[in-house]
């Protein structure tokens, strides 16, 4: 057709060949047009000046697109179809009704790879690899979907009383199968082990990662050891609190995973497609029993699935392969009762003892280079299994680690010192330091026996009522001191300075010393009155004296 066409002289002879491969292939005339300008014929004509114009803008295509995006299904990708997205931003006010047509603006998103196709492709990835056997191991649980216990058995369960179209027969199973799967990312060695359980907790997970890690279930699968890395998804069973506590002090790092990204699990996910299509098919076949049942044949299957199976990647048997590259990074899991220890009881507290000791279990741990420590200091104490029996010390955020310091003779700590052979001291805390300096400065170097501290230097007596300001005058009156008691013939001679203050007269330590000289410890009551007005009138107090009638 395209040939014809460029043999064809003017509009009248392309016309007949186009009309002619219309009636062929019943496609409309715009099609064949641009079909042939795809193989090599060219109308010829002058582009339009408006060739490539849209009549939308990019954010209006940003805008059909992005409705596109938002409606699609996460398994079926965009649903909305292009005509309904173009008349929504119509009605919307986004765009213009009738400025380009639904099939123009689908175009215009395929050619930008924005349209329905572009939006469902797959996110690119990269390849992730591990450098030896227990370098990663990848964990994964899931539900059996089609199996289930009963009257402790393992029965299969019925598509026809089973579907969607019968949601409450499923729910009516209170006994899920769960599946457990771990995998070396490496030799891709397999582990499984099944639950009785609704889902993933942590009960569940602490034993089957025990279980994998500790190893010796069966003679022909060495596979145990600890990884250096385990991934696993963010169920919340698994990132519970208890359960990084225990992965850390094993000393495994889980790196940071981003949300609904199956691919990062892609060997457990293989391994559980593996299992479902080779072992769990074969379950129809001969009905299990109970869950421990299953798991023995499990058990069995796994050993011939990893020792005959040859794997495409690395070419070799995963036990081959895991066998040869896991020498040098074989870190053995310790007993399950020191995880058990770290899953309950991640951190202690203890307090320094006055030997710098401090006591964990039957065992003293020595804590002199901890920054920090002395005699009745608490600092919190971590069993980091994979260290056992050293012990982790933790104070102002530092970790130290501490060795045990074992036992002598007796049952005496082993850095104790034995009588006549020998003498030690413990270093000076601050505390002691801080007292020595003391005493030092307010004694000297040779301090003499009863010495005084500072020498005596210090003033502490016979200056406290200078540091009182003078009291101000209160308005003058005629002072009464017998107005209360007309019958008493004797004051104390502090009532008299009482007095003598209240009315204004400043009683300075030399006339303190004098009318104690003069009056001894009480003063009459006439003399204290002549005393008084002497000094409130600014004379002479000495011989004063004022007479008293009863009647005051």
């Amino acid at each position: 057709m395209a040939e014809k066409l460029k043999a064809a002289g003017d509009c009248r002879a392309r016309a007949n060949v186009i009309a002619a491969y219309r009636e062929l292939t019943g496609k409309s005339p715009a099609t064949l047009y641009r079909m042939a300008a795809k193989h090599g014929w060219e109308s010829g004509r002058k582009p339009r000046a408006d060739k490539g114009a849209s009549g939308v803008t990019d954010a209006q295509l940003r805008a059909v697109s992005a409705l596109l995006q938002v409606t699609a299904r996460q398994n079926k990708g965009a649903i909305l179809p292009v005509t309904e997205a173009v008349a929504i931003t119509g009605d919307s006010g986004v765009i213009a009704p009738g400025t380009v047509s639904p099939g123009r603006v689908a175009a215009i998103l395929r050619a930008r790879s924005m349209g329905a196709e572009a939006l469902r492709e797959k996110t690119p990835h990269v390849q992730m690899a591990s450098r030896h056997a227990n370098h990663v191991h990848v964990f994964d649980g899931s539900v059996c979907v089609q199996y289930y216990l009963k009257d402790g058995g393992v029965a299969v369960m019925d598509e026809r009383d089973f579907n969607a179209k019968k949601p409450k027969n499923a729910q009516k199973i209170r006994n899920r199968l769960l599946r457990m799967m771990l995998v070396d990312h490496f030799s891709h060695v397999m582990f499984v082990k099944y639950y009785e359980a609704d889902g993933e907790s942590q009960t569940v997970i602490f034993d089957f990662l025990a279980s994998a890690w500790t190893g010796g279930l069966h003679e022909k699968l060495p596979f145990r050891g600890l990884p250096k890395f385990l991934l696993m998804d963010a169920g919340s069973a698994n990132i519970a609190k208890s359960m990084l506590n225990m992965i850390r002090e094993l000393g495994i790092e889980i790196p940071k995973n981003m949300p609904h990204n199956p691919r990062r699990q892609g060997s457990a996910e293989c391994a559980h497609n593996i299992w479902e299509t080779h072992f769990e098919a074969r379950m129809r076949l001969s009905p299990q029993g109970a869950v421990s049942m299953l798991n023995s044949h499990a058990l069995d299957y796994l050993v011939r699935w990893n020792s005959e199976k040859i794997h495409r990647r690395h070419g070799m048997t995963r036990t081959a392969c895991w066998m040869r590259h896991v020498q040098g990074h074989l870190v053995d899991c310790p007993p399950r009762e020191m995880l058990q220890e770290a899953f309950a009881l991640p951190m202690e507290t203890r307090k320094v003892r006055g030997d710098y000791t401090i006591t964990c279990g039957n065992n003293e741990y020595r804590v002199k280079h901890v920054a920090g420590a002395r005699p009745g200091v608490e600092v919190m104490i971590k069993k980091r299994p994979v260290l056992w029996p050293q012990l982790v010390v933790v104070l102002d955020g530092a970790e130290y680690l501490a060795e045990p310091v074992g036992k002598l003779e007796g049952g005496f700590s082993a850095g104790a010192v034995v009588i006549g052979e020998g003498y030690k001291a413990q270093p000076e805390t601050p505390a002691q330091k801080a007292r020595k300096e003391n005493a030092r400065a307010a004694f000297g170097e040779d301090p003499e026996k009863d010495a005084v501290p500072f020498a005596g230097s210090l003033k502490v007596f016979g200056h406290h009522a200078e540091k009182v300001a003078a009291v101000p005058l209160p308005p003058r009156g005629a002072p009464l001191l017998a107005a209360h008691d007309p019958g008493a013939q004797m004051l104390p001679v502090m009532e008299l300075f009482k007095r003598l203050r209240g009315a204004g007269v400043v009683v300075t330590p030399e006339m303190n010393r004098g009318l104690r000289a003069e009056l001894g410890e009480s003063v009459s009551v006439s003399r204290a009155c002549g005393i008084l007005e002497a000094l409130a009138d600014g004379r002479e107090w000495r011989g004063a004296e004022t007479r008293l009638s009863a009647a005051g």
